[in-house]
C-alpha cells in the first residue's frame, strides 16, 4: 500500500474512532448487563413485593378474576407461566397516567384458597433501564423508537463502521507480525497498539454485527417508509388481519391451553413462557407470546414470538416464527437475534457479556492511543506543554469510562435498596446513574487524570461490595438463588479486577512523566 494511502486510512480510523469512541464505550458497558436484563429485574425484588407462584391449571381462573376486580389491567397485562423467567408474581399489569405518562405497577396471584391476592408492585425494572442507556448513551430526550440518544447512536454507528473497515486496512499489511502481539518492552504507545489490535481482531465479526444491526434498528422507520414509498407505493407493507367478529367480552378469551394447542401447530417446539395481553375487550385487541425456542433464529434474547388475537387465536402476524417467517421474515430475525445473542442460550449470553466488556476496552484503548500519540516529550531544558486538546480528551475518557461503571453501580443499588418500600424507584435508578456519572467526569477535570481514574476504581470497589451487602441483606428466597449466587460471583470478579487495575497505576505514577497529561 501506498504511505499516502495508509495515512488516509489511519486519518479515517482515527478521526472516526475519536468522534464516537466514549459513546460507544457508554453503550458496551452497559450492553454488557443489559445480557441479563431479566434476571437483573428479577434479582431486585424484594420479598415483600414478590407474590406466591400457582399451577399452570390455576391461570385461566387468575386472569379471570384479575379482570374482574381491575377490569384496568386488560389495556396493558403481561402473564407469566411457570418457564419464564420474571418471578415476582403470576399477572401484572400497568396502570398509565395519561397526562403524566407516570406508570404504576399491580401484580396478582391466587391464596392457598384460589382466592385472587393483588397490590402495588415496586418494581424496578433495572435491566430495562441499563437497556434504554444501552440505546441511547444515556443521551436524554424523546422516548421509545423517537428518542434522541436512538438518533444520534445510528449516525455513531456509521462512523463505527467506517471505523472498523479502516483499521482493518491498516492492519492488514503488517497482520502476520501484528496478530495477538503484545510487545511491552516497546514505549507505551507500542503496547497499547497491539492490545488495541488484539481486541478489535479478535472480535472482529462481533464488532460488525453490532454495528450494521445498530443503523438498522436505529432508522428502521425511515428504512421501511422509504420502501413503501418506492417499493409497495399504495399496497400497504404489512397487512394487519382485519378484526373477527367475535364477543370480546373477557369470560370468551381462550384458555392457555387452547392458545398452547394452536401455537404448537405452528411451531412444535415453542414452549410458552409469557403473554401480554393489549387492549382487551375492543377490537384491536392483541396477544404477543413469548415463548423459548432452542437453536432457531428468534426475535428476541430469550422469546421467539407470535403475535394473534386472544379472542380466536387467528394467524395474526406470524412472520416472527421462524417456521413460517419466510426468507424476509428470516432476514428480520437474523438482526435481532445476532445483536441481541439470542441464538445459543446462557452460554452466547455469557459469551456476549464478555464481548460487551472487551468492546469497551477496545474504546479506552483507541483513545490511549490517539492521546500517547500526541503528547509532547520533555526537553533537557524545559519541560513539555501539552494541547489542550490531549489535555481535555485524557480528562474526559477517565471521566466518561469510569462515570459510566460508577453510574451503573450506582443505579443497580438504587435499583435493590429503593424497590422495598419506594414506588418511584425509576427516579432513584436515574439519579444514581446520572450523579455517579457527571461526579465523576467533574472530578477527573478536578484532580489530574491518573489520580482520578486510582480513585474512581476503589470507588467502584467501594460500590460492589456495597452490592454484595445489600444482596445478602435482602436476600429473597422466593427467587431462584443461582441469580444471586450469580450476581455476586461478577460482582468479586469484578472487585478483583479494580483492586488489580488500581494498585498498578498507583505502582507507575512514579513512572509516568510529571508534566504528561495524566499527571
Amino acid at each position: 500500500m501506498k504511505l499516502e494511502n495508509f495515512k488516509n486510512y489511519q486519518n479515517i480510523h482515527i478521526w472516526t474512532g475519536i468522534l464516537s469512541g466514549l459513546l460507544l464505550f457508554i453503550c458496551f458497558a452497559t450492553s454488557a448487563f443489559t445480557m441479563f436484563e431479566g434476571p437483573l429485574n428479577t434479582w431486585a425484588l424484594h420479598s415483600k413485593n414478590t407474590m406466591p407462584a400457582i399451577a399452570e391449571s390455576q391461570y385461566d381462573d387468575l386472569i379471570q378474576q384479575v379482570l374482574t376486580v381491575h377490569p384496568e389491567a386488560g389495556k396493558e397485562m403481561t402473564v407469566y407461566l411457570p418457564a419464564a423467567m420474571t418471578e415476582h408474581a403470576p399477572v401484572q399489569w400497568v396502570v398509565r397516567d395519561e397526562d403524566t405518562h407516570d406508570a404504576v405497577y399491580w401484580h396478582a396471584s391466587l391464596d392457598e384458597n384460589g382466592q385472587l391476592i393483588s397490590q402495588q408492585a415496586f418494581l424496578s425494572d433495572i435491566g430495562d433501564f441499563l437497556d434504554h442507556l444501552h440505546r441511547t448513551a444515556g443521551i436524554p430526550g424523546g422516548e421509545d423508537h423517537d428518542a434522541v440518544g436512538i438518533w444520534i447512536m445510528g449516525i455513531v454507528c456509521v462512523l463505527y463502521f467506517v471505523a472498523i473497515v479502516s483499521g482493518l486496512v491498516i492492519f492488514l499489511p503488517t497482520w502476520a507480525k501484528d496478530l495477538f502481539a503484545l510487545r511491552k518492552a516497546k514505549k507505551a504507545k507500542r503496547f497499547w497498539v497491539d492490545f488495541h489490535n488484539i481486541l478489535g481482531i479478535s472480535a472482529l465479526p462481533f464488532h460488525i454485527i453490532i454495528a450494521v444491526t445498530t443503523v438498522v434498528f436505529a432508522y428502521h422507520d425511515i428504512l421501511y417508509g422509504s420502501m413503501q414509498s418506492l417499493v409497495y407505493k399504495d399496497t400497504p407493507m404489512f397487512n394487519r388481519p382485519a378484526a373477527i367478529e367475535v364477543d370480546r367480552n373477557n369470560e370468551n378469551l381462550l384458555s392457555i391451553e387452547t392458545l398452547r394447542q394452536k401455537i404448537t401447530e405452528t411451531e412444535p417446539d415453542f414452549n410458552m413462557a409469557e403473554l401480554r395481553f393489549s387492549g382487551l375487550g375492543t377490537p384491536r385487541s392483541r396477544l404477543i407470546i413469548g415463548g423459548e425456542l432452542e437453536g432457531e433464529i428468534i426475535r428476541g434474547p430469550y422469546y421467539a414470538f407470535w403475535v394473534t388475537d386472544p379472542y380466536t387465536a387467528s394467524a395474526g402476524y406470524t412472520a416472527m416464527l421462524p417456521s413460517v417467517s419466510g426468507i424476509a421474515g428470516k432476514i428480520v430475525n437474523s438482526f435481532f437475534t445476532l445483536h441481541f445473542g439470542g441464538f445459543g442460550g446462557s452460554t452466547i449470553h455469557w459469551i456476549y457479556f464478555a464481548l460487551g466488556l472487551s468492546g469497551s476496552l477496545l474504546f479506552l484503548t483507541g483513545n490511549i492511543i490517539w492521546i500517547e500519540g500526541r503528547r509532547k516529550r520533555s526537553t533537557a531544558n524545559a519541560p513539555a506543554t501539552q494541547k489542550r486538546s490531549v489535555r481535555i480528551l485524557s480528562r474526559l475518557t477517565v471521566g466518561v469510562c469510569t462515570g459510566t461503571l460508577i453510574g451503573i453501580g450506582l443505579s443497580l443499588l438504587a435499583a435493590k435498596l429503593a424497590s422495598a418500600t419506594q414506588s418511584n424507584i425509576q427516579f432513584y435508578q436515574h439519579l444514581g446513574y446520572y450523579g455517579g456519572f457527571l461526579a465523576a467526569i467533574a472530578y477527573s477535570f478536578w484532580v489530574p487524570p491518573l489520580k482520578a481514574a486510582i480513585h474512581s476504581l476503589y470507588a467502584l470497589t467501594f460500590i460492589a461490595i456495597s452490592l454484595i451487602v445489600a444482596t445478602c441483606i435482602y436476600w429473597n428466597a422466593s427467587v431462584s438463588s443461582t441469580i444471586n449466587i450469580a450476581f455476586i460471583g461478577v460482582a468479586i470478579s469484578l472487585i478483583a479486577l479494580f483492586i488489580l487495575i488500581a494498585k498498578r497505576l498507583a505502582a507507575k505514577r512514579t513512572l509516568v512523566p510529571q508534566d504528561g497529561v495524566w499527571q
